[in-house]
C-alpha cells in the first residue's frame, strides 16, 4: 500500500518543468504587415512561401522552436509548416505533420490553434546559423500565421509539451507502460497463486492494492478529463483505472467462493479421518 500511495503521489501532482527561455520574438506589424499576422493563400497551384529567415538566431541550447498560432481555411490535401535548421556542416527541416498535437499538420480548416516547429540537436553541438520558416501548400487554401517566437530548452525539457499540460506525451506513454506492466504483474501472480489455491491472503492483498491503485489512476483520468488536458494526458491514467478497478470487482467475489469451497473440502477431508 505505501508503493500505492507513493505513485499516488508522483501522480497527482507531476512535477513542474522550468519554463522554456524565449530568445526572440517577430511581429508581421514590425515587418511591414498591416495586422499583426501574416496571410499565405493558394488558388489550386502548390506553394511553398518563406514568412521568415532568421541569422544568426542567438540559439544557445540544444533544443529550440518557433511557436506561435496558426490558422487556416480549405486546406485540399496536407499543407504544413516547416522551419529549416541551417549549421556549418550541414541542415535540417522540422515539419508538421503529426496527426495530433502542436506538431500536427494543416488539414481542412481550423481556428487559431497553437503549433511548435522544434528541433533536437546533440548536446555541445554547434548552434544553428540560420533558420527560415516556410508555408507550403499542396494546392487550394489559406494559412493564416500569427506572431512568432524563438524559444529554447533545457536538455529535460519537451518543446512538444502542450502548454498547461500535466505531462508530455513522451511522460504519459511512460507513465502508461509502466504502470500497464505492473499491473499486469499483479495479475500474473493473482492468477498463479489462484490457480494453485494458495495464499488467499495474499491474493486479497493484491486485489485490494490493484483496486486502490484503480482508484487513483481513474479519479486522476477524470480530472484530466474535466480539466481539458490532452489526449496523452487523461487517457493512460483513464484506462489504467478502468482496468485496475474492474478486475478486482469482478473476480474477487469469484475467488472467495473458490478458496471457500476448497476450505470445505479440507475440512471434511479432515472429518472423514
Amino acid at each position: 500500500m505505501r508503493a500505492i500511495a507513493s505513485l499516488s503521489v508522483l501522480i497527482l501532482f507531476p512535477a513542474l518543468a522550468s519554463p522554456e527561455e524565449t530568445v526572440r520574438t517577430f511581429s508581421w506589424k514590425e515587418r511591414g504587415e498591416k495586422a499583426d499576422y501574416l496571410v499565405v493563400s493558394s488558388d489550386g497551384a502548390p506553394r511553398t512561401v518563406t514568412i521568415l529567415t532568421v541569422s544568426d538566431p542567438g540559439v544557445r541550447l540544444s533544443r529550440y522552436a518557433i511557436e506561435g498560432q496558426v490558422r487556416y481555411e480549405d486546406i485540399a490535401g496536407v499543407a504544413y509548416l516547416e522551419m529549416w535548421s541551417f549549421f556549418p556542416q550541414a541542415r535540417y527541416f522540422s515539419r508538421t505533420l503529426d496527426v495530433a498535437g502542436p506538431f500536427r499538420r494543416l488539414q481542412g480548416s481550423s481556428d487559431w490553434r497553437p503549433f511548435v516547429l522544434p528541433f533536437y540537436s546533440k548536446v555541445g553541438a554547434p548552434p544553428p546559423q540560420q533558420l527560415v520558416v516556410n508555408v507550403v501548400l499542396p494546392g487550394r487554401g489559406t494559412v493564416t500565421v500569427g506572431p512568432l517566437r524563438l524559444v529554447q530548452y533545457g536538455d529535460d525539457e519537451d518543446p512538444l509539451a502542450v502548454k498547461g499540460a500535466w505531462w508530455s506525451g513522451r511522460t504519459g506513454g511512460l507513465v502508461g507502460g509502466l504502470t500497464g506492466g505492473l499491473v499486469g504483474c499483479l495479475g500474473a501472480l493473482v492468477g498463479l497463486l489462484a490457480g494453485l489455491e494458495k495464499a488467499w491472503s495474499v491474493v486479497v492483498g493484491l486485489l485490494k492494492a490493484m483496486l486502490a491503485l484503480g482508484v487513483v489512476a481513474l479519479t486522476l483520468g477524470v480530472v484530466a478529463l474535466l480539466r481539458a488536458q490532452p489526449y496523452d494526458v487523461f487517457y493512460p491514467p483513464l484506462i489504467v483505472g478502468i482496468n485496475c478497478s474492474a478486475v478486482p470487482l469482478f473476480t474477487l467475489t469469484a475467488l472467495r467462493r473458490r478458496y471457500e469451497e476448497l476450505e470445505l473440502r479440507r475440512m471434511r477431508a479432515l472429518d472423514a479421518r
